[in-house]
């Protein structure tokens, strides 16, 4: 994965020297008022952390809710190290929540299905509120015609794909041996394209690990009321998360840009960057620049807004998910040895 980020890093900086000129990077630069740079830079960074707390602090209620009283050092831990796997595997979320899981595991008596439970519900009000605020702001931008023309098939894609993985999410969770329906079907496709048996494997193994956690997520759905204080930390966080944006672009003198620029980008942005993880490293970057540029911004400070919108928004978290795992101590939590276990458990008691 170091290497596609190295590899799209590179490209980008092609993309730069050649497009846009580094002469002209410079006199951005040398332009820029430094005292209000570094005032709403830091406010981002600062916005971003919190909305980090707020995704442990969303997690930590429901896994507190199946009596699994963790501090919340600890799982400010494991939930920022399964971002951070997120972050550089390309999955919805499932590695991040095996290995919040597997950490999960050695720290209570919990079997991981319960605490797959957890860790998928919060899942699911994660996509519901996304799905929410898309809606909303892709609503905004038609009843004030400003989608524009460049972004309206994509911002319908991207409403589409969340929607739609907010129902497969639903759907499992509510539907006995729904995963194992999927499977099913999956692997008839997968034979019919006649692709190699390990990626068949791997699928079944990922959705085995889905399917265990029905009797958990039957609990939130008799008990609501544990669901309310995840549904506003998700939804804060997520307006927090959309701040970032407004305050990367203040901190350029940009303060000015109409609402629909922020939706557009916010919007695209995160989807490109949570589906397609680390290779979105350097594309992600020219599609923005790009974005900001049809947008009416030179591209010089386009080029630059892009850098600093990533750092805040991709880099910063992926650093912090890295110093977690580090902390943790489990440098080998990418191999196989995490799902392995999920099986063995699976097999010790198929009623976990």
């Amino acid at each position: 994965m170091l290497f596609f980020m190295i590899l799209g890093s590179v490209a980008f900086a092609f993309y730069i020297y050649f497009s846009i000129g580094i002469d002209r990077l410079a006199t951005v630069l040398e332009t820029l008022n430094f005292s209000s740079f570094l005032l709403y830079y830091s406010l981002s960074f600062g916005t971003m952390l919190l909305v980090m707390i707020l995704w442990t602090a969303s997690w930590l209620v429901l896994l507190r809710a199946l009596s699994m009283n963790l501090g919340f050092r600890k799982t400010f831990l494991y939930y920022m190290a399964g971002d951070f796997v997120d972050r550089i595997v390309p999955s919805p979320g499932v590695v991040g929540e095996v290995t919040r899981a597997f950490f999960v595991r050695g720290d209570t008596l919990s079997t991981y299905g319960v605490i797959a439970a957890a860790g998928i519900t919060n899942r699911v009000i994660v996509y519901g509120v996304v799905v929410g605020g898309l809606s909303l702001g892709t609503g905004f931008l038609l009843v004030t015609q400003t989608v524009p023309y460049f972004a309206s098939g994509l911002l319908m894609a991207v409403w589409f794909g969340a929607l739609a993985l907010f129902a497969l999410l639903w759907f499992v969770s509510v539907k006995e041996n729904a995963a194992r329906k999927i499977v099913s079907a999956l692997m008839r496709l997968l034979r019919g394209l006649r692709l190699k048996h390990n990626f068949e494997e791997m699928s079944n193994r990922v959705f085995r690990f889905l399917s265990r956690f029905n009797e958990g997520f039957k609990f939130f759905g008799a008990n609501p009321h544990y669901l309310v204080a995840p549904v506003i930390f998700s939804a804060v966080s997520f307006s927090l998360n959309f701040l970032v944006y407004i305050l990367v672009f203040h901190s350029l003198g940009l303060g000015m840009l109409p609402l629909d620029f922020f939706i557009v980008i916010y919007f695209l942005a995160g989807a490109v960057q949570d589906g397609a993880a680390s290779f979105s490293v350097g594309g992600l970057e020219i599609l923005l620049t790009n974005i900001f540029i049809l947008y009416g911004i030179p591209p010089a400070t386009s080029g630059v807004a892009a850098v600093i919108v990533r750092i805040v928004t991709f880099y910063f978290p992926l650093i912090v998910g890295y110093a977690c795992l580090q902390v943790i101590g489990a440098k080998n939590v990418l191999n196989s040895r995490t799902i392995e276990e999920v099986e063995e458990e699976e097999q010790a008691d198929p009623t976990a």
